[in-house]
């Protein structure tokens, strides 16, 4: 959900921008999952808190698809460095994993801050509540382990290397696709000589129209015709990477 920020105090709401988020949520996700089942493809789903509670139905979609489902704050109108204090975003990120797990009825694993714009207390928050993995650092092109509180989480880099969607779709889709199975083509070469991933990171309300879904569908056939990949949900690449470091 999002507002105009700078009259939030006069209650003056941007319904262009809800209304635009809502089509993602009403329209956009089905149209992306049935393209993702098309394909035998299971993504990792970042949810906001909210959407549990006012869409349901496609969140709990989402987990009986085998999709991952994680959290991602409860509002995209909070930035966690908007939060006032380590409480503030503490309570904020329970109350969405509570929402969460109230409707897929599984455990939340993994984490996307809105942005991703991460404060200095949500790494630490992130390991005390149990988390595997955070999406949160944008600053290698494969996943590490961190290690905190004498626990470790793995950093899985949001759209590093790849793009988003919105990257994308600025271009138009016809050249977006082609901009992107040409940089999926040099990592799966680059691919070869060092462990390398790839993340298209894609937005109900953006890839869910027709022309980017379609844009969505013909990337996945290009990927899979390459052979010898592996589309991994993001709680799969924690737990392999954790398992593989521990050897």
């Amino acid at each position: 959900m999002a507002v105009d920020l700078q009259n939030r105090q006069q209650n003056k709401f941007d319904f262009l921008a809800l209304g635009v988020r809502e089509y993602g949520a009403r329209h956009g996700i089905w149209r992306l999952l049935d393209v993702l089942d098309k394909h035998g493809v299971k993504a990792t789903i970042p949810t906001n808190g909210l959407t549990a509670e006012l869409f349901p139905a496609t969140v709990r979609a989402s987990q009986d698809r085998g999709h991952e489902v994680a959290a991602h704050q409860w509002d995209m109108h909070v930035f966690p460095p908007m939060f006032t204090s380590r409480e503030e975003e503490r309570s904020s990120l329970a109350r969405t994993v509570a929402a969460i797990e109230d409707v897929i009825r599984a455990k939340i694993r993994g984490y996307l801050s809105p942005g991703p714009r991460p404060t200095p207390f949500t790494l630490d928050i992130l390991t005390e509540s149990g988390f595997l993995w955070t999406s949160d650092y944008v600053d290698s092109d494969f996943p590490y382990v961190i290690s905190c509180n004498d626990k470790r989480i793995v950093s899985i880099s949001y759209a590093t290397p790849g793009y988003t969607d919105g990257e994308l779709s600025s271009r138009g889709a016809i050249q977006g696709l082609a901009e992107i199975k040409y940089a999926f083509d040099a990592t799966f070469e680059e691919s070869k000589r060092h462990p390398m991933k790839f993340c298209y990171a894609i937005h109900p309300h953006v890839s869910g129209t027709v022309g980017m879904a379609q844009l969505l569908d013909d990337f996945l056939a290009h990927v899979l015709s390459r052979g010898n990949i592996w589309f991994p949900r993001y709680i799969d690449i924690a737990e392999f990477w954790l398992a593989s470091m521990g050897k």
